[in-house]
């Protein structure tokens, strides 16, 4: 018996438009697409050009059409909102639910100080290759809402449905200055958030109406040459350094954790970068030999007169109090690890004025 059928709760929730619907193919005017693009040839989103991932793995190939990261931003006055998903295949974590790894969630943020959760979508585990959901809004005036795209998952087709003769425009737009750049593991791709938006790069992106794009791919951040240079040459607020994880060892990172300081300093040198080290400190034998790696590559750019690189050491990134509830696996954050590491980050880049005053 499935849950939904002796608990309506667990029910998806769909609800019936009151009149007729027009419906919107995704990309299209006057919607905008923040932290993924559409590949028309393709017929995907995708989140890193083709022959770029080409020369780095075969993970990364397969990870840069996940869409994490991803957001539509537009302005309604309707009071119903569906949604219309195709996926490539539809891939199942034993770890992760469906509502983060494949759904995606409505955030009404009218109220920039207040957003309020208008809705989530989700497939059910047998729904391979879509799923069609709809809920209520609260319409009445012009309201602004983000659309956060799934974390993991090959997303082929989006359609937005809205009610027939509502008004609908572009979004309230990100504060200028470029998006915060954030380049890693599967941490920092979102694994194993139970929401698209609870992992730490969109937390901050909502606290600071900032863009972000996440580069964070899961067992393949290992900073090979062509990512470098790709990363070097994307113009942004900030650089979020979190590959960590994904070096296979010490001596790996050594040898390509500084020359990916370097490379993106010589390209962009006035913008801040912030070097973490990974946060399941406790589990890991050569994680004080690793983090030290990294400090040397900060000790190293202070040493010569940088003053816009920043330091956070994984270790205190989940606190002290409430460690053991902070990951599923000794490995991937649960929503509240994401929480304290969104804090702590949040707070390294005010430091570094990356927000402003």
């Amino acid at each position: 018996m499935e849950m939904w059928k002796i608990d309506k709760n667990f029910a998806p929730g769909n609800v019936q438009a009151d009149g007729n619907v027009t419906r919107y193919a995704l990309p299209c005017a006057p919607f905008n697409l923040y932290g993924v693009y559409y590949d028309a040839a393709e017929q995907r989103f995708a989140r890193l050009p083709a022959d770029v991932a080409a020369t780095t793995s075969e993970g990364v190939v397969w990870l840069r059409t996940h869409t994490s990261g991803g957001r539509l931003r537009f302005a309604t006055d309707s009071d119903y909102f569906e949604i219309t998903v195709r996926y490539n295949i539809l891939e199942l974590y034993s770890h992760m639910p469906l509502s983060a790894s494949a759904g995606f969630v409505l955030i009404d943020e009218t109220d920039e100080n207040r957003p309020v959760f208008a809705g989530a979508f989700r497939p059910e585990a047998a729904n391979k290759e879509g799923f069609a959901g709809s809920v209520l809004l609260a319409g009445g005036k012009m309201r602004q809402y983000t659309l956060y795209f799934p974390l993991y998952n090959e997303v082929t087709g989006v359609q937005i449905g809205l009610k027939e003769g509502a008004r609908v425009a572009a979004g309230r737009p990100y504060r200028p200055g470029g998006p915060v750049l954030y380049y890693g593991s599967s941490i920092t791709q979102g694994g194993c958030a139970s929401r698209p938006d609870n992992c730490y790069p969109a937390y901050i992106s909502q606290w600071t109406n900032t863009d972000y794009i996440n580069l964070g791919f899961s067992g393949n951040g290992k900073a090979e040459p062509a990512i470098v240079k790709y990363l070097a040459a994307i113009p942004c607020r900030a650089f979020v350094c979190d590959y960590d994880h994904n070096a296979p060892d010490a001596e790996y990172l050594q040898k390509t954790h500084r020359p990916l300081y370097e490379a993106f300093r010589a390209a962009q040198p006035d913008t801040p970068v912030l070097f973490m080290t990974k946060p399941d400190f406790d589990f890991d034998p050569q994680a004080k030999e690793r983090r030290a790696v990294i400090r040397d590559t900060y000790d190293f750019a202070r040493a010569n007169g940088d003053k816009k690189v920043y330091f956070l050491d994984g270790e205190t990134l989940f606190g002290k109090a409430d460690r053991t509830h902070c990951t599923v696996d000794r490995c991937h954050p649960t929503d509240l690890g994401f929480y304290f590491m969104a804090k702590a980050v949040y707070e390294k880049l005010c430091e570094a004025g990356v927000f402003g005053k």
